[in-house]
Order: structure tokens, then C-alpha cells, then sequence
């Protein structure tokens, strides 16, 4: 399986995996094995889908593994399409508090996800599920839990966390991965208040409708009324456009004021930011989303969360076409979960771009001199 621009697709391609549309994602815009004609093509253009996973012959055998499971899916999805129904109600028609009923649903998406990500041990996964624009908000929110998620997890077992005495513990890190889990899913809850329009304007925001995008972290606690939501869930909401420099919103706070698990969110949320279509902008390659967060280590963002998001978040994931630094080209096939930045590649070109039979596999944790320009 890899991963082709949509107009670089020969009619015909076979469809590696599912492309997710709809407000929830509950139903598959495509199912995996559809073979890629004019029409389905078209349909695709139309939902704003710039890639799609294909089974070829070139990339036979190679395993991209989902971040989440078709069931963990639709669970996560209609526990979200619940609470983005009912929520802005609560601070907008004065509604009783969030319900005990949501909540454990909300809770219980968490632990499926987290039961996920346990089943696939250190392998990397594809986080980015294809998805129509029309989905973004949704699906950013479950990207976003996914990819915190997995940097929480390595996080807390290399760095543990500090309590309110200044010690590093390691225990209790399972409830701290649920509310983290929590406020993931809910870290954008606030911009259902905003018009649609505003969110997805390609054009500059007046200083009014930049207020309105700057209060979505407070308008989102607001919308989490009562004690069935905890403090730390409520703190990555309210902080996760916090910076490590000060520079962010809405209380620009500064490093270690800033709640651990917000420095964790702030990070996934602006990789999939990145690495996400949106109505204003193309997704850009992991390794861009990888180079801006790392770029922004002890700056924008925490280090110890980069440091742990490095050695989970693969810039060339597996089915990625690349390039290599002596002009072969090839396809990610695998990557060895202790360098997420040397991965195995299987070169199908040579440098004057012939096809090489049979294509050979290279490991670049083994090839020092070689690298991925491209």
C-alpha cells in the first residue's frame, strides 16, 4: 500500500483504504478495493481529497497500519457527534450540565482509542485518516486525541510527570492518559460558537472575527459545565493554544504554567493542523508537520513533549514515496520504532528513474551517507 496524489492515479488503481466523509464519518465516502475510474475519481475531487492509499504491484505487501479500527471509528465518532450537537446549547441557551450519560461515552471513546494504540505496541501508525473537508472539524478533533495520545504515552514512561511537590512520578499515568484523551476530543468544542464562515475563510480576519477564533479555548470551557469533566481535561481546552514562549492564547501563559498535558496538545494540534486539508489549505507531508514542531522545540513548544513526539511521529510514515539523496526513488516500507527518522525504503527507480527489478529494500539506519531529499 502507499499513499498517491489523487492526479497522479492511474485509472483502474485499486483502493487501499477507506476515504471518510460525512459530519461524523460514520460511512466511508469509498470503501478500500474500489477500483479508482473517472467517476470515483471525480467524487473524490469533489469531497477535497488530495491523496488516497493504493494497493499496486510496486508497493505489494507493504502494511500501513490505521490509527484507529474501523469499530474504534464510529464509536469515537458518534460519542463526538453527540457531544458537538449538544454542548454549545449548554453556554449558549443556558442548558443543564454536560450529562453523565455523554460523558461515559466520551470516556469510554477514550479507552477504545487507547485500547487501539496499546494492540499496536511501538509500530508507527497512519495517523492521518483520509477524510472530505467537510469532516475537518470532526475528524481534527479524533486526529488530535490520537496523536496526543501516542506522544502522551512515550512521554510519561521516559519523562514521567511532575507533582505539585516538584517530583517526577510514574504512577498513576493511566487515569492522567484518560483525561488527557478527554480534553483531546473536546479541545475544540468552542468553535462551534464561531460562524462557519469565519473558520473557513481563505482571506484575512478582521481584528472583531480574530477575537471570536481567540476565545474559542474559554467559550469551550464554558460549554463544560458541572464536575463530570475534571480539571485536566478542562485544562488542555482551555490551554492548548498556550505557547512555551508566552506568546499564545487566551492567558499567555509560559512554560511550566502551562498544564503538562495542554503542552502535549498544543503540539498535536498543530501537527494535524498541518498535516490536515482543510477548506483554506492543502495538507502538507508529515515531514513538514514533523520539521515545523521541532522547529518550535523550547520556543513555541515544551521540549521533553517534542523530544517524545520525535520518537513517536514518523516524517516519512510507511507507504510514502520518497526520494533519496543519491537521486533513487522508492517507497517508505517500514519504520524501526527506535529511529522514527531512518526509515526502510524500497527503492523501485534508479537515479535516472528506471524501474529497478526486483526493487530493493534499504534500510537507512544502516546507510548513513544516505538520506531523504525529497
Amino acid at each position: 500500500m502507499r499513499l498517491v496524489d489523487l492526479d497522479r492515479v492511474e485509472h483502474g488503481t485499486r483502493l487501499g483504504r477507506d476515504v471518510w466523509g460525512g459530519a461524523s464519518g460514520d460511512i466511508p465516502l469509498l470503501r478500500a478495493g474500489a477500483r479508482l475510474g473517472a467517476p470515483y475519481l471525480a467524487r473524490l475531487r469533489e469531497g477535497g481529497i488530495a491523496a488516497v492509499y493504493v494497493d499496486d504491484e510496486l508497493s505489494a505487501g507493504i502494511n500501513v497500519p490505521p490509527a484507529l479500527r474501523e469499530q474504534t471509528r464510529r464509536q469515537v465518532g458518534k460519542a463526538l457527534t453527540v457531544a458537538f450537537d449538544r454542548l454549545p446549547g449548554v453556554a449558549t441557551r443556558g442548558a443543564s450540565p454536560i450529562s453523565q450519560e455523554l460523558t461515559a461515552d466520551l470516556n469510554e471513546a477514550v479507552h477504545a482509542i487507547l485500547a487501539d494504540l496499546e494492540a499496536s505496541g511501538d509500530a508507527v501508525v497512519a495517523f492521518a485518516d483520509l477524510a472530505t473537508v467537510d469532516a475537518y472539524t470532526m475528524q481534527h478533533s479524533v486526529n488530535v486525541a490520537v496523536v496526543g495520545l501516542v506522544i502522551g504515552r512515550r512521554l510519561f514512561r521516559n519523562f514521567g510527570w511532575i507533582d505539585h511537590a516538584g517530583e517526577r512520578r510514574f504512577d498513576g499515568t493511566a487515569e492522567r492518559l484518560v483525561q488527557l484523551g478527554l480534553g483531546l476530543l473536546l479541545h475544540d468544542i468552542g468553535k462551534l460558537a464561531i460562524p462557519v464562515d469565519i473558520l473557513q475563510r481563505s482571506g484575512p480576519l478582521d481584528d472583531e472575527e480574530w477575537k471570536l477564533i481567540r476565545a474559542h479555548p474559554t467559550t469551550g470551557v464554558a460549554m463544560l459545565t458541572g464536575d463530570l469533566i475534571g480539571a485536566r481535561a478542562k485544562s488542555v481546552v482551555r490551554s492548548h493554544h498556550e505557547r512555551h514562549d508566552g506568546s499564545g492564547y487566551p492567558q499567555g501563559l509560559k512554560g511550566d504554567d502551562i498544564p503538562q498535558l495542554a503542552r502535549i496538545a498544543a503540539v498535536a494540534d498543530v501537527y494535524d493542523a498541518i498535516t490536515s486539508e482543510r477548506p483554506y489549505r492543502s495538507a502538507a507531508p508529515a515531514a513538514v508537520g514533523v520539521s515545523e514542531i521541532v522547529a518550535g522545540s523550547g520556543t513555541l513548544f515544551d521540549e521533553e513533549v517534542v523530544t517524545s513526539f520525535r520518537m513517536v511521529v514518523a516524517p516519512y510514515p510507511p507507504g510514502t514515496s520518497v526520494t533519496l539523496s543519491d537521486g533513487r526513488g522508492g517507497i517508505v516500507s517500514s519504520v524501526p520504532p527506535e529511529r522514527a527518522d531512518r526509515p526502510v525504503v524500497r527503492v523501485v527507480t534508479d537515479a535516472n528513474g528506471n524501474g529497478v527489478s526486483p526493487p530493493e529494500e534499504v534500510a537507512l539506519l544502516h546507510e548513513p551517507e544516505l538520506q531523504i531529499s525529497s
